[in-house]
């Protein structure tokens, strides 16, 4: 690739980014998505126009949005797995094999992408990639480091990070001056994560800016906090959600014959009257805890909706879909969550608080029950409890077997009737927690919408990415 002192006289072509997700289903959506909102993007001005392609593994390309181009990098899985999500809980050397061979793959496919394209480039990488700043600096270009995780969540991780008091009280507040006060409980810390922050932290500091999938409306002051945490020179932080996957299958989800049978299936229930309840791709309950829930759900007495992912990922199960006076059980196969979430017969999400999950319910207007699994999920949950005030609480954590420890039946039907509205003095706050669903909803829409905060953070991203081209200088300075 020529160097930037060079390429000044293509000062008009569009900038190129190149999208390199981590190869986990949650963390390759929401960068594969972003990658087709830039493909052809077109702004006021030409400085804001954009091309894009993704360079990922195999398994992965083949989840990417039609449309955008993918630059396949050969991979050699760790014990089989192409996807981090499915590695083994139990064993501890998966996750560094499992890096290292990312990272084998991925960074010679980066570079030669990079250095065969004649023209403005720039890198967005997911932040657990470690080494992706480095190649972006070595062949010239600027990179800019993509959270798929919300700047709460980030902020507080690195609040705790930076300024763990001790002793360590359990449970405590979120330190180092964070904009809002927040308790967790040890148990939901999660450690591992903060033992490969200096590492992370370390990269970051040769990104020349942070984006974020969120909106400035949810999170912009934790997104400042986070900014004035960072290590190394002082760079911005750019909100630029929520970005909005494209459907990965090819089953129609609109109108007509061809239209979703899940979404056929809420078509006839009354508006707001339905639970929809899902754990994300990858974290799968055992089977004691799923007949718990599935008791809990009857229980109820509230028509559900029942997503069960396949354990493996696509194909790890039998396919099933059925139905009954309860609800709608649909195993082994993908939905479409986003249209489900927006369906007017939807109102309440059962979720494990995943970042995306909690975007497209936020996206949607529907207030959560949360149940937490892992990683920093836990603090997902203290966000959509304590700051945005949308959630009910289906389990409490204060110690870490409370984390393995089976939820009863009644505590899911006790959950969704606070959630739903069980009659019993929960009307008034059913009530409050919808109209604030209500109000991020119309927010997480105008963020997005021409004009918005979102679109105003990604066209100046753009514009300092491409302005540094033609510059002699560091490409990591914007």
């Amino acid at each position: 690739m020529s160097p930037p002192a060079e390429r000044s006289g293509l000062s008009d072509a569009p900038l190129h980014l190149v999208f390199v997700p981590f190869l986990a289903r949650s963390h390759f959506a929401p960068l594969a998505a972003k990658a087709a909102d830039a493909c052809g993007q077109r702004g006021g001005a030409t400085t804001t126009a954009t091309t894009a392609a993704i360079v990922t593994t195999p398994h992965f390309a083949s989840l990417a949005p039609p449309g955008v181009p993918v630059h396949v990098a050969g991979f050699r899985c760790p014990g089989g797995h192409e996807d981090f999500s499915h590695l083994p809980d139990g064993e501890a050397s998966s996750a560094p094999a499992f890096f290292s061979a990312a990272e084998a793959a991925l960074a010679p496919a980066l570079a030669a992408v990079l250095r065969a394209h004649d023209g403005p480039a720039a890198v967005v990488s997911d932040a657990v990639l470690y080494w992706a700043p480095r190649v972006a600096r070595e062949c010239g270009v600027p990179h800019v480091t993509f959270h798929t995780i919300g700047a709460f969540a980030a902020a507080a991780m690195v609040a705790v990070h930076l300024h763990r008091p001790e002793p360590f009280p359990d449970p405590f507040d979120v330190p180092g001056g964070f904009p809002h006060p927040v308790k967790l409980r040890r148990a939901q810390v999660n450690e591992e994560a903060l033992a490969h922050f200096p590492l992370f932290r370390a990269a970051e500091a040769e990104s020349c800016a942070v984006a974020f999938n969120s909106f400035s409306a949810l999170e912009a002051n934790f997104a400042a906090y986070y900014q004035s945490q960072l290590a190394g020179r002082p760079k911005k932080v750019f909100l630029v959600g929520p970005v909005r996957a494209a459907a990965a299958s090819p089953r129609a989800v609109t109108s007509g014959a061809e239209r979703d049978p899940i979404l056929q299936w809420l078509d006839g229930r009354p508006a707001g009257s339905v639970v929809y309840v899902c754990f994300g791709s990858t974290c799968a309950l055992g089977e004691s805890q799923l007949r718990e829930l599935a008791t809990g759900l009857r229980a109820s007495r509230r028509p559900f909706l029942w997503v069960i992912p396949a354990p493996g990922g696509e194909g790890g199960a039998a396919r099933e879909e059925r139905a009954s006076s309860h609800g709608m059980v649909v195993a082994g196969r993908w939905a479409p969550q986003a249209e489900i979430l927006a369906h007017r017969a939807v109102g309440g999400f059962v979720t494990h608080c995943g970042w995306n999950s909690v975007l497209e319910a936020v996206r949607a207007g529907v207030p959560l029950a949360t149940w937490p699994l892992r990683a920093e999920q836990f603090v997902n949950e203290a966000f959509l409890m304590e700051v945005l005030r949308v959630g009910v609480r289906v389990r409490e954590v204060a110690r870490g077997a409370d984390l393995e420890a089976l939820v009863p039946a009644g505590a899911v039907t006790r959950a969704v009737g606070r959630l739903m509205g069980d009659g019993q003095g929960e009307a008034e706050a059913v009530v409050a927690r919808r109209a604030r669903a209500k109000e991020l909803a119309a927010a997480a829409r105008a963020a997005v919408a021409e004009g918005g905060s979102s679109c105003g953070d990604w066209t100046r991203l753009v514009e300092e990415l491409k302005a540094l081209h033609g510059r002699d200088s560091d490409p990591q300075q914007l």
